[in-house]
């Protein structure tokens, strides 16, 4: 990308994504928000050295180390050689969120770039669609954000099945939870499959997954909650009960905040 920014008409656009700004920037300055932003950031670095601060940890950002800050995240990103620029985009839009609940992408993570190339493929043609239709060009630099957040993805997650071949020790630990969905799991119990203090396991398993524990646990029991769900006999409390959730509002609650709809609209478009 070359080095400008845009800053598209998004106002009362009501579509799936919407931009906010794009834009490269040759000398990136320090940016430091105490209250995250007001929408969702994009971020990956094409040449020098920077670092990130975000949820206590700081990370080395390379050219083709890519950030994702949901909106309200607090953070701090700063250059670390003179020559430090990246790529960024700002997003919004009324699918946003629910793209990425489903996507896994509610917290802020860093994946290294395969290939940062395609990245830039996929940020010169959002550029250039805004750029050459100011009233269309939203609606058509739209797909190609839905495109970045799938990679993204799917870049995540195969980072972090290779973090679980490198971390063979972790399967008991996976394995215990599997067996125990529907019981009350403790910290102390899943450290002890690993030997560890709870403070070590918890700092270990987040390295691995990128998720703290339980975090891991609630998504394993909604998933699990679904083959359940689809089978009429249960009652949407006895669901919850089999998946280690005794409380039927906190089951429907975590359900419909991960999933974007509540067990029985989930029922009613699933069930047999």
């Amino acid at each position: 990308m070359k080095p400008e920014a845009m800053f598209p008409n998004h106002s009362s656009l009501e579509l799936p994504f919407v931009i906010h700004a794009i834009g490269s920037a040759q000398r990136q300055m320090r940016r430091k928000r105490d209250e995250g932003n007001t929408n969702t950031h994009i971020i990956y670095g094409a040449q020098g050295e920077g670092q990130l601060r975000v949820d206590g940890r700081i990370y080395d950002i390379h050219p083709g180390t890519c950030f994702l800050l949901p909106k309200f995240v607090p953070h701090d990103y700063w250059p670390v050689s003179g020559d430090w620029s990246t790529n960024w985009l700002c997003i919004d839009g009324t699918c946003l969120d629910v793209t990425l609940r489903n996507l896994g992408l509610t917290q802020a993570c860093v994946v290294e770039l395969p290939d940062p190339t395609r990245f830039d493929a996929i940020f010169h043609s959002i550029f250039t669609e805004l750029h050459a239709d100011h009233v269309f060009g939203q609606l058509k630099a739209s797909p190609y954000v839905y495109r970045i957040l799938t990679e993204y993805s799917m870049i995540k997650r195969e980072q972090l099945l290779q973090q679980y071949h490198k971390a063979p020790k972790l399967r008991p630990v996976l394995d215990y939870i599997e067996e125990h969905l529907a019981d009350v799991i403790t910290l102390e119990e899943l450290a002890a499959q690993m030997n560890l203090t709870p403070q070590h396991f918890c700092r270990v398993f987040k390295d691995c997954t990128g998720e703290r524990p339980f975090q891991y646990i609630l998504k394993r029991r909604i998933q699990i909650s679904k083959r359940y769900l689809i089978r009429p006999e249960y009652r949407i409390a006895e669901v919850g009960q089999k998946v280690g959730m005794e409380n039927s509002s906190y089951f429907c609650y975590n359900f419909k905040r991960l999933e974007g709809m509540t067990p029985s609209e989930f029922r009613a478009m699933y069930a047999d």
